[in-house]
Formats: C-alpha cells, structure tokens, sequence
C-alpha cells in the first residue's frame, strides 16, 4: 500500500506540473476534461493572466471576434478562459464553480447568460443531463466551504433531475439526506462524509490523470501563442467603428424572413398580441431559471468570488419573433437587475443594443462579431478593473 501511494503520489505531482505547464494552451479548449473536471479550472483561477469565462453555446460557436481568439496573445496583458458548451445553464455552472471551492476565492470570474433561459418555465432537462458532471456533483455534494443550508437548496434542485443519478447510489444518497436536513438525515450524512471525501480523493486523482493524458494526446497541437507584448487597445475607437459597421444585407433578409416564419408559426394560434405578452411575461416571472441563478450568486458569495454577470439583450427583432410588446423584455430586465443588486454583483445587460440586429447572429443567444466586441470590452474593463 505505500509503494502504491507514493507511485501515485510521484504521478499526480508529475501531471500537476504537466498541468501547470500547459494551462495557458488550453484557454481556448473545450473538451470533456476540461468542462466536465475541476482540475484545470481551478490551475485556470491560479494564474493571474487568466480570466475564467462560463457560459453556453456562444462560447462554442466560432465567430469572428469571440473572446478566445481576441485575447489570444494577451494584447492587454491576459487571456480568455472559457468553459462551457451548448445547455451550460446556471445550474451546471454552479457545480462547476462549487467544485473548484476555495481556490476562486478572491478571484475575478465572468459569466455570460442567455435571456433565452429565462425565457422558457422550465429549460429542457437534455441540456442539464448534457452537461452533468460526477465528479463536480460529488465535490458540491461533500464540500466544507458551502453552507448546510446552501447544499440543502441546490440538493433539491439537482433531485429535480434522477437520470443524471442513475447508478449513482452515493451520490443520491447524499442529496436526499443533504434536501431532507433532519436530525436523521445529518447523522446519516455525518456516517457516509469519509466514504464521500474518499470519493473525491479518488476522483480528484483521477481528474489528474485524464487532464494529463488528453494534454499528452494534444501535446502537438498545443502551443502557447506568442505574446506580443502590452499594448493600449482603442476601445472607443474599435467601438465607434463596430457601431458604423454595416449589416450583411443577405443576413439581415434571412434572419427577418425567419421572424416571418416563426412569427406565423406563433401567432397560428390565433392569440392577440396582449394575450401572447401576458403569457410571456408571466413565464418571464415564474422561470426556474431564476432560482438557479440565485443559487449560483449564493455560491460565488460564500466562496467569495468577484463575479461579472453578461446579459445579452433581447432585441426588438426577437420580440417580433414571438409577437409580444417591450413588456416581456422590461419584466426580464426588471427582475434581472433586482437579483444582481439584492447579491451586490457587477451586471452588463447591453439594453443599448435592443434596435441592434447584429448584436446576436441568431434566435438561440449565440454572439455576432459585433456583439463580441462589445463583451470583449466588458471583460477587458473588469480584468484591469476599469468604471468604463
């Protein structure tokens, strides 16, 4: 047993420095390992000229302009690390975050948001099942830096979802004893904490591992870009030029004869646009999508990050979409900005880009060029900690 453990040992401290080595090379990867890990997330929040930033399929999507490729040769003196993929939602993001624990304490961290989430009572179970991780479950589930009572709210939500714990007796266990929080459920979760921490220990080695070997595998491909050196970027000047750009006409006629479709497609229900915005805005009130969020500014309050909430708008263009009047929009602004001053939190929204049509590229929240410029800019004013 100790020739085993200081064979493992002698392994981990080998994959940590291999980690440590390439961590930069992988800011703009998103493969499995590094979305699904923890490792090289928490390697990521370590390094001073990396900024973490979560999010959804516009983090995947290549477009001109996005914040991988922007900042890749730290023209201000840092670099993007995204991490997410399509269905990234608060929920899973949360996890993520509550896996990486105490080493995102003190630490910048951004996240961009879909309206779209919030759009809808209850997102699609696919997109979380898509995006679970067993090993961020466990380390939330066993974590000492989170509150009883915060563990005891998130366990209810993700209990919302049994397929992502099938097979996975521990785990439900756990959580069911950690959302009951009865004198019984305590002691029962007290008796099962070393069978959990062994868990973890045996999945953080693991994690190790397979971080290792997927840079192994990508070695060649990996190559740190070549810094050019700090330099002052003109934002106002790169702004005021994005603001004159033009719209590709043929885009634009596509994406308005698909609000023509799409808005036939609603409105064949023979609904009057006063019904059709009562709707909304009563699903606008009512999304779960809300509760995640505020589980997930919760988390980053106790692990005392310094989080950036980044709302694309909902532009006049999708409200045509749906046939319903600026009302929806208001009541998702409105309840977006009560939930980022109630927890103290720095928020963009972009409302000054509603009438923009080519702020976003399409229907499902991805940024267009334009639209990454202006985020790009955002991140750049939080990482050096600019007012403006």
């Amino acid at each position: 047993m100790a020739v085993v453990a200081l064979i493992v040992a002698v392994g981990v401290h080998y994959c940590d420095g291999l980690e440590k080595r390439y961590v930069h090379a992988l800011a703009p990867d998103l493969s499995e390992v590094k979305l699904h890990g923890v490792v090289l997330q928490k390697k990521a929040f370590s390094q001073p000229d990396l900024l973490v930033l979560y999010g959804s399929s516009e983090l995947e999507k290549a477009m001109p302009n996005n914040a991988s490729q922007f900042f890749e040769n730290y023209p201000t003196g840092f670099r993007v690390f995204p991490v997410g993929q399509p269905g990234t939602t608060c929920l899973a993001v949360l996890q993520k975050v509550a896996a990486v624990g105490q080493d995102i304490r003190g630490k910048k961290v951004a996240f961009s948001m879909s309206p779209g989430w919030f759009l809808t009572q209850v997102f699609d179970p696919k997109w979380y099942e898509g995006n679970f991780s067993h090993l961020q479950a466990y380390e939330l589930a066993f974590s000492s830096d989170l509150s009883p009572g915060l563990k005891r709210d998130i366990a209810h939500r993700m209990l919302d979802y049994p397929k992502t714990l099938e097979n996975q007796w521990l785990l439900e266990f756990t959580l069911r004893r950690l959302a009951g929080c009865t004198p019984l459920d305590r002691a029962l979760y007290g008796l099962i904490w070393p069978m959990g921490r062994l868990q973890n220990l045996i999945g953080r080695i693991q994690d190790h591992f397979e971080a290792t070997l997927h840079v192994l595998d990508e070695e060649a491909k990996l190559q740190e870009p070549e810094r050019h050196g700090v330099r002052a970027v003109n934002w106002k000047g790169l702004v005021q030029r994005a603001a004159q750009f033009t719209v590709n006409k043929t885009a634009l006629r596509d994406k308005r004869n698909e609000v023509a479709k799409k808005r036939q497609k609603y409105l064949s229900a023979h609904l009057t646009t006063a019904v059709q915005t009562q709707n909304y805005v009563n699903v606008v009130h009512h999304a779960v999508e809300w509760t995640d969020l505020e589980l997930l500014l919760r988390v980053f309050r106790e692990l005392g990050a310094q989080p950036l909430l980044l709302s694309m708008p909902v532009e006049d263009i999708r409200l045509q979409v749906y046939g319903v009047t600026p009302e929806v929009r208001t009541a998702y602004l409105r309840r977006l900005d009560e939930t980022a001053a109630r927890y103290d939190v720095a928020l963009l929204d972009f409302r000054e880009h509603e009438k923009d049509p080519a702020f976003l590229v399409d229907f499902l929240d991805h940024l267009g060029p334009r639209g990454w410029l202006y985020y790009n800019k955002a991140l750049d004013d939080f990482y050096h900690e600019r007012e403006d």
